[in-house]
């Protein structure tokens, strides 16, 4: 069971990401909670995603900006460190139910404020993004959301947004592996769940971004965050009860 419900989210995964630029990690976050603890399953998570974003870094690697990355993936990266190491000592119980709420706030913003709210892309607005964006991927793997919310104000085009919020994801993704493994959350028997959801998403890739020129991004991201909303609803009922 575990092994078909992860293959099939990595494809689903895949197919998000390549239309609206991030949610792979929200899509994962969804189901692997069920199988695994709130310190395994962000770790499980982050380690398919890594392979997700270098592999749409690559594709799009003419569009890549260094200047648009570096420094956020820096604070992104610090942040993201510190989140994880509070999380591997932190209460899984209460922790759970902040995923829940995490989720809820997540899925109100974007269905009510997402397309009201303006950014510029200054100094203060990427350190402030990439904070919060840090944080998030620290505990719940899902760091993308208020990362798209700074690279949406920095680019002007479809392909330098992916090709610069997935290379940023890629590199934060690698440099927190290493804290995830010393903190105990990923282990060698993630390895193999790991293989399967990269594989699933290599596979997908290429049908990812031939659907993403023909869909409306805008109404497959409601939905999802719609979705998202549902499930920490339930997820957070599930663990007061």
């Amino acid at each position: 069971m575990i092994w078909l419900a992860v293959g099939l989210r990595s494809v689903a995964a895949v197919f998000l990401q390549t239309v609206t630029g991030f949610g792979a990690a929200t899509v994962l976050m969804l189901v692997l909670p069920y199988f695994y603890n709130m310190t395994a399953a962000p770790a499980l998570s982050s380690s398919i995603c890594m392979g997700l974003a270098a592999s749409l870094a690559l594709r799009f690697r003419h569009a890549i900006r260094l200047r648009l990355v570096l420094a956020p993936a820096l604070i992104y990266t610090a942040v993201s460190i510190l989140a994880i190491r509070l999380a591997s000592e932190a209460d899984l119980h209460l922790l759970s139910i902040a995923f829940g709420i995490f989720l809820i706030l997540l899925s109100g913003y974007f269905l009510l404020l997402g397309e009201k709210v303006s950014w510029n892309a200054g100094p203060l607005s990427m350190a402030v993004c990439s904070a919060v964006s840090g944080a998030c991927a620290g505990l719940f793997s899902i760091g993308g959301p208020t990362m798209a919310l700074y690279y949406l104000a920095a680019t002007r085009e479809k392909e330098e947004y992916l090709a610069n919020i997935q290379f940023l994801f890629a590199l934060t993704y690698a440099a927190g592996l290493p804290a995830r493994v010393y903190s105990g959350a990923y282990t060698a028997s993630l390895l193999p769940m790991t293989a399967l959801g990269i594989a699933a998403i290599l596979a997908g890739r290429q049908l990812g971004l031939s659907l993403s020129r023909k869909l409306n991004a805008e109404r497959v991201k409601k939905l999802v965050f719609l979705y998202v909303g549902i499930t920490g609803i339930l997820t957070l009922v599930q663990q007061l009860l």
